[in-house]
């Protein structure tokens, strides 16, 4: 168990190290608080993140507090992983091709009591990541608008749930924010004789939100059964430092010579974060199908940072995703113990222009593999989506991510009958 851990810790190193790299390039997290991450465990991508009513005890859910308290005496789970993916931008003009890694998760989870149970981990919460470069023409200057951002949020967890009884679980996630997003601003004048200008714009934020979950399930004869889950949190406010720095400047050959500084401001805030509420349904039938349905929405129409509105829309979510396992407790054919899985999503983000509001469109797709020698199990994941459309001088991005999750699931003081 220790070589595994130790395994695990360094799997971690590596993908923290992937994270601290830009995980986005995405034009559209310029705004609001850039490209938001589900908060979910990632081993169900490949069900198009359909979580708020999955309570499996080998699994850590954290997009509901309340499946915690699934979790078997004396069971300890662990997980980890990262995804890459590629992505195609284009509009009505040019195309390119970017390519993108990131960390996913690393969380924990384990029975207090046979009626608690309790998680922690790291998960990320938005990361911005766009480079926009512009040639305008000026009268007889030629000059360049460039356009760049980069950094992310993360959020560090702990959870508890408490079983009311067999079929009714509560459970609460306390949460905290913390990060800093990047985003500058840069004129350059082909004209030697005229001084560039640029702006500097950083906002770091820090603060905790609590997430409040419900589960409630129940068994309509030994082969079947169905659960209903909820999470939400409700309007939320953390703290934020807001540095913004404009300076005018000049090229000496390859070296910058700042001329004057305009602006050179601190100041303390606050950014409001809207209620956000997930409701999900699943069935399984015999141990082999699992069928899941989930709808989330979150109101950042009542964003605010800094006391001035976001200028963004409601977000909307309807996702479903399917799992089938031939044979999980086979011990002739491995391919029967494969979890299989499947999902759509269709998704509409809090990002509005001329009218169109921002969607995507997703198939994902992926398989549960695990590894008979040990209580390890790999799962691998796969979206196929596009999001946007070339009209209304939009861009649109057909991306592919590929993503491996490990898991590992063990009994806590098991004595073994050999040495």
């Amino acid at each position: 168990m220790i070589r595994r851990l130790f395994f695990l810790a360094i799997f971690f190193v590596v993908c923290c190290d992937l994270y601290s790299q830009i995980a986005t390039s995405s034009h559209y997290s310029r705004f609001g608080l850039g490209e938001l991450y589900v908060q979910g465990n990632p081993i169900y991508n490949s069900l198009s993140n359909a979580t708020s009513a999955i309570n499996n005890p080998k699994t850590i859910n954290p997009g509901n507090p309340a499946s915690y308290s699934s979790f078997t005496s004396k069971s300890f789970l662990l997980s980890t992983g990262g995804w890459h993916q590629t992505t195609k931008m284009e509009n009505n003009t040019s195309e390119q091709i970017v390519n993108n890694n990131g960390f996913s998760h690393f969380i924990m989870g384990f029975p207090i009591s046979e009626k608690v149970g309790f998680s922690a981990g790291i998960i990320p919460f938005s990361s911005i990541g766009y480079n926009i470069n512009t040639s305008l023409n000026e009268s007889i200057n030629v000059q360049s608008a460039n356009y760049s951002g980069d950094g992310g949020i993360s959020k560090i967890y702990f959870g508890s749930a408490y079983k009311l009884s067999d079929e009714l679980s509560i459970g609460l996630n306390a949460s905290y924010l913390f990060g800093s997003l990047n985003r500058r601003k840069e004129l350059v004048y082909q004209d030697g004789t005229f001084f560039n200008s640029r702006s500097n714009n950083k906002i770091s934020l820090k603060g905790y939100i609590y997430e409040l979950g419900v589960m409630f399930k129940k068994l309509l004869n030994d082969n079947e059964e169905y659960a209903i889950g909820l999470s939400a949190y409700n309007n939320t406010s953390v703290s934020a430092n807001k540095t913004e720095l404009l300076e005018s400047f000049r090229y000496v050959g390859v070296t910058e010579l700042v001329k004057d500084t305009f602006v050179n401001t601190s100041q303390y805030g606050q950014i409001f974060l809207p209620r956000s509420i997930n409701v999900g349904v699943s069935y399984m039938k015999d141990k082999k199908w699992l069928l899941l349905a989930n709808y989330n929405i979150q109101y950042w129409s009542n964003y605010k940072i800094f006391d001035e509105e976001g200028d963004l829309e409601n977000s909307q979510t309807f996702s479903s995703g399917i799992e089938y396992t031939p044979d999980y407790n086979s011990f002739t054919d491995y391919y029967k113990t494969i979890n299989y899985r499947l999902g759509i999503s269709y998704k509409m983000y809090p990002l509005k222009f001329n009218d169109y509001q921002l969607e995507e469109k997703s198939l994902s797709f992926g398989f549960g593999l695990p590894y008979k020698k040990s209580a390890t199990k790999y799962d691998i994941y796969c979206v196929l989506g596009t999001r946007g459309t070339t009209n209304k001088n939009l861009i649109e991005e057909n991306f592919f991510r590929i993503g491996l999750a490990i898991s590992y699931y063990d009994t806590w003081f098991r004595k073994l009958k050999y040495d």
